[in-house]
């Protein structure tokens, strides 16, 4: 359905002439740019404003809400001897998902084995993360720094741990809580 007397006509509005050619699932954020960059917020701009943030929502570069009711998830890891030290994907989002990291606990059952908390692009190199926090000690105990700050995560940024100085015949359990916002 076009929107109420919109001008011109969707048939000849410019957004749709440019994009004619280019799947939803193709269109990226720097081509909506291009046509948003240039405009005026003005009331001769509304209805380009309008069919802007309408492709921008179905292609999964503009978003209005918040958190996506019935999404939330509890996610964890344990760690042990035999994986302690490796870089294991916590969660990671389809492509096209962004999803927000609520807060962090681990516990342990022994000793002085910790878990680190960080966001990676990929989980070959320590130097393409982000540290985002840790935590050793035996109970269960929130991360510190806990990730009070808004952390979103997607199939580009996504969460990993490691778990270190784990010896034999203990473990270390990291859970998390994510929501869906887009």
């Amino acid at each position: 359905m076009p929107l109420p007397d919109a001008k011109p006509a969707p048939s000849k509005a410019n957004i749709y002439e440019q994009f004619s050619s280019i799947q939803a699932s193709d269109l990226t954020r720097s081509q909506l740019d291009i046509v948003r960059d240039p405009l005026f917020l003005n009331d001769k701009s509304e209805d380009v404003l309008r069919r802007i943030l309408l492709i921008g929502q179905v292609t999964d570069q503009l978003s209005t809400s918040g958190p996506i009711p019935r999404t939330a998830e509890i996610v964890q890891q344990t760690f042990n001897e035999a994986n302690e030290g490796d870089l294991v994907t916590i969660f990671k989002p389809s492509v096209g998902e962004v999803w927000m990291l609520t807060n962090c606990s681990s516990s342990h059952s022994g000793g002085s084995s910790g878990i680190s908390l960080f966001i990676a692009d990929q989980t070959s190199s320590s130097n393409d993360m982000v540290f985002l926090g840790q935590e050793s000690s035996t109970g269960v105990v929130p991360f510190s720094p806990s990730p009070h700050t808004q952390v979103y995560l997607t199939s580009d940024m996504f969460l990993v741990a490691q778990g270190y100085s784990i010896d034999t015949g203990e473990t270390s359990s990291f859970k998390c809580g994510v929501i869906r916002v887009r």
